[in-house]
């Protein structure tokens, strides 16, 4: 009884293991996507966080910048750091207000979430990424208690992209559902390449 258990679970495991081969031959690869983009930064964020900094280490700053740059330094309420997210920072500013989120994140966790709900700027999304990417927590759970109260399509692709690159396999036809609802409500988007690239880095098997 054992050996027949033991056979129809690798029988399972190898039936899934072909469907999702077939979903991603199948579905469609956007060579330029923001999707694409995040994803190959966060598939080597040592290297890209040198690239940033060689990039930020050559560029002038304005004196609006440089104003900026004292804000966020002066910045330690998580209130006001929230609101800096929001904010179009150039330079070095950006991964400075970062470094600041991080320093924070057990008091900004909270408010970040909640902020994630119903926050449909791009600038936002973009930085609440970064950090649940790079965060002590992994919010993969949350993400998937939480998904369907989302209201943008750009940040639960962007979201899926953290239950690739943190989450695990069990998430994986969750992922595949939701690429191919994105894709056919949304083709012109391409908001289901972060579901499609998060199966393709928890299928690297």
């Amino acid at each position: 009884m054992k050996t027949g258990n033991n056979f129809a679970g690798a029988e399972k495991k190898r039936y899934k293991k072909n469907e999702v081969t077939k979903f991603l031959d199948t579905h469609r690869d956007i060579k330029f996507s923001a999707a694409k983009f995040a994803y190959s930064m966060y598939l080597d964020w040592e290297r890209s966080d040198k690239i940033a900094d060689f990039v930020n280490g050559h560029f002038v700053q304005t004196e609006q910048d440089l104003e900026m740059e004292k804000i966020i330094t002066n910045t330690v309420l998580p209130d006001e750091l929230l609101r800096l997210m929001r904010k179009d920072l150039s330079g070095k500013n950006t991964s400075l207000l970062r470094d600041k989120i991080a320093d924070h994140e057990q008091e900004l966790l909270p408010l970040i979430k909640e902020k994630c709900i119903r926050n449909k700027q791009d600038i936002f999304i973009e930085n609440a990424l970064h950090f649940f990417m790079t965060s002590n927590a992994n919010c993969c759970d949350w993400i998937m208690e939480t998904y369907s109260q989302f209201q943008s399509e750009y940040l639960k692709s962007m979201l899926c992209l953290v239950l690739g690159m943190r989450g695990d396999e069990s998430m994986i036809p969750f992922l595949m559902d939701e690429a191919r609802r994105m894709e056919k409500e949304y083709p012109d988007e391409f908001y289901d390449q972060g579901p499609a690239l998060a199966v393709q880095e928890l299928a690297n098997w």
